[in-house]
């Protein structure tokens, strides 16, 4: 099957066809960098890994360009809120207002650290808040996800000769103004030249013309119209330009980035759902009037993240950071989860206190893909005890159809606009006919195809085939025995158990076994059972996990 991806600019399916034969050119809107990330910002950026990771095993030269942003209005406000210190009248903004006496700690014990780092420096606060944050971003919230790294990670800061070429191109072919050492991009003017402003969101520009009104304050001449240059005032960063002293405007940037990187046209433009309008239409709007050519071809949004049905975002106050997720559960569950939904539909979380306040759990989803992600790795961790005994097989897999189906299976899902539902459903089924193949008793095995080496190479194929599709997606890299202790043990962390007690309870239950004490056996079975500690009796001896 030919690879089809939901374009957002057409509202189809289509065959994708990259512009040069075997490679892709991809740009991704990267973060604005002012605070820790989200678990919104989470999605996005293991959405369009995965993304790449495919486009890799399908055997393209992936090109991956995603920008920073470290020149923002949001940059600058948390520059100015550290300046006016921890009594500040920000406090009162309604972003703060969910904020308890821990999260008022990490976020003074933030500012502390960045005007540490400005000591001595003559840069501006704001420029050391966007280093600081792309420092923990790296290092702290993504490092633990094993993301594959951008082939290029430009930051605004570093392009400004480009932007201002690009906004230079724009107003000599008439689609832009200046006012006061301001620039506006004229959107009527755009639209009359080529009836396309509107394209990728479908809003009207009939209604957003007839709909909006130009306050008396403002500079511009049309309500759509958006700033290219900021003129600076007192106190912020700037750069030289032929129209004074200022900034870029957030849209520009990737504008004059995207096509430095990749050329014009590139393949894939992605980013989340909220940046199609304005961002993404204003990206085409201006690319696409400096140029008189597309900016790219297939255009690719994921869904939100959302807690309780509100979209999560930190102006809302409602948003789990990733240093908080990673509280919750190990960063494989976070990737099980977010690919557990196609990546254009939303994710919805419901975020609740335990008694246990050392613990903040997400309730509902995050639970079940923890516990799907630890049977596939007890499946694994199964054919690897087996291996001990049976070795290495001596043939190829028998002609077993179910096990063959694993890849195939597979990659129809991805190439279904890259279904990694449909493509871990499948991945289960494979996982379940794993384990009934290794349940077969002995006379199954003999009349199994093959006879007995059959059935063994026949397991060790279909679980190499799982492996090999799961961690196209980043999954099962871990060693399967290693994986479950880690989990269990954030387990135990975040439900509060103790794991001497637990210990202490499976010994005197082997006691009371040994002494034919059924009852007490059963009764610490289910003392155990009450704790969420599940058992279970092998050959080897007693083996526990934590229930969620």
């Amino acid at each position: 099957m030919t690879l089809q991806i939901y374009n957002v600019l057409t509202r189809q399916k289509e065959p994708f066809s990259p512009l040069e034969p075997g490679k892709v050119s991809i740009y991704v809107c990267g973060l604005t960098v002012y605070g820790r990330c989200h678990v919104g910002h989470l999605r996005s950026a293991l959405a369009f890994d995965v993304v790449v990771r495919y486009l890799n095993y399908k055997g393209f030269d992936v090109r991956l360009a995603r920008n920073i942003t470290d020149i923002d209005d949001k940059i600058i406000a948390r520059a100015q809120e550290i300046s006016d210190g921890p009594t500040g009248t920000w406090r009162e903004k309604e972003a703060y207002s969910t904020y308890d006496e821990a999260m008022w700690a990490e976020r003074f014990a933030e500012d502390r650290q960045i005007v540490e780092r400005q000591s001595g420096s003559e840069r501006h606060l704001a420029e050391v808040v966007a280093d600081y944050f792309i420092d923990v971003i790296d290092q702290e919230d993504f490092a633990p996800f094993d993301l594959h790294p951008p082939h290029v990670e430009p930051r605004v800061s570093e392009q400004i000769p480009e932007v201002v070429a690009l906004i230079e191109q724009i107003i000599d072919r008439r689609f832009a103004y200046v006012v006061e050492g301001d620039v506006y991009f004229d959107v009527p003017a755009y639209h009359q030249a080529t009836g396309a402003y509107g394209k990728l969101s479908g809003r009207d520009y009939t209604q957003l013309i007839d709909g909006a009104r130009v306050a008396p304050i403002e500079k511009k001449h049309a309500a759509p119209d958006f700033a290219l240059w900021k003129a600076a005032k007192p106190g912020e960063p700037a750069w030289p330009s032929p129209w004074g002293p200022g900034r870029p405007g957030w849209h520009i940037e990737c504008s004059a980035m995207s096509v430095r990187e990749l050329g014009q046209p590139f393949d894939i433009h992605g980013g989340g759902k909220d940046l199609i309008f304005p961002h993404h239409e204003n990206e085409i709007a201006q690319s696409e009037a400096a140029a008189g050519k597309p900016l790219c071809t297939t255009w690719m949004h994921n869904g939100f993240v959302t807690v309780d049905g509100v979209k999560m975002s930190k102006s809302l106050g409602n948003f789990v950071t990733v240093k908080q997720a990673l509280e919750v559960a190990p960063p494989e569950v976070w990737r099980w989860l977010m690919l557990s939904v196609h990546y254009a539909k939303p994710i919805d979380l419901s975020h609740t206190r335990q008694a246990n306040d050392d613990c903040e759990t997400i309730r509902g989803s995050i639970e079940i893909a923890w516990e799907r992600l630890d049977y596939f790795y007890e499946t694994l961790n199964r054919v690897e005890s087996l291996q001990a005994t049976h070795g290495t097989p001596a043939g190829p897999r028998a002609d077993d159809p179910q096990s063959a189906e694993v890849i195939s299976r597979f990659e129809a899902a991805m190439d279904d606009d890259f279904n990694t539902a449909r493509a871990l459903s499948g991945l289960g089924e494979g996982m379940r006919y794993l384990n009934e193949l290794c349940d077969m008793k002995k006379k199954q095995v003999n009349q199994f195809p093959g006879g007995k080496p059959g059935w063994w190479a026949t397991i060790v194929a279909t679980a190499d085939d799982l492996v090999r599709a799961a961690q196209v997606l980043g999954l099962l890299t871990e060693n399967p025995a290693e994986a479950l202790e880690r989990s269990r043990n954030l387990a135990v962390k975040c439900y509060g158990l103790d794991e001497g007690v637990i210990v202490d309870k499976i010994n005197a239950r082997a006691e009371a076994r040994q002494a034919k004490d059924w009852a007490r056996a059963d009764a610490l079975r289910e003392e155990l059972l009450a704790m969420r500690v599940e058992i279970c009796d092998t050959p080897s001896g007693t083996t526990w996990k934590v229930r969620r």
